[in-house]
């Protein structure tokens, strides 16, 4: 499992440095992927929503204080809203998605990231 999540990590890495042509890209080095989250939602489907967390070189020896955290609700239309909690300890790229519906979502932030996943499903 953790090979997987490092040729993953890598993969997305390399995707960003290509699409990003280089300039924030080159910034964010290396990406932390923790187990995902299983949530259950309202009307009782388990999912499991992964977290990429991108971290520039100079935190990579804070990679283990990376921690996150996600909550399942009604979203008011008949789906889910997955809210996500992402404490990162440097400012940092973090990618979240639910792989079964494929939803995304990204965000950059510092401290506490804050990411919202509106799957269809209740």
């Amino acid at each position: 499992m953790k090979a997987k999540s490092v040729v993953v990590g890598a993969v997305g890495a390399g995707a960003m440095l290509f699409a990003g042509g280089g300039g924030a890209s080159a910034n964010m080095a290396w990406c932390v992927t923790d187990p995902p989250i299983q949530v259950v939602t309202p009307g009782g489907h388990n999912l499991l929503v992964n977290n990429l967390v991108y971290l520039p070189p100079y935190a990579m020896h804070l990679k283990g204080q990376v921690t996150d955290d996600a909550k399942a609700e009604p979203d008011g239309r008949g789906g889910t809203l997955i809210t996500v909690y992402v404490h990162v300890p440097a400012h940092s790229h973090v990618v979240s998605s639910d792989n079964r519906y494929r939803v995304t979502t990204a965000r950059d932030g510092s401290e506490l990231i804050t990411l919202y996943l509106d799957v269809p499903i209740n």
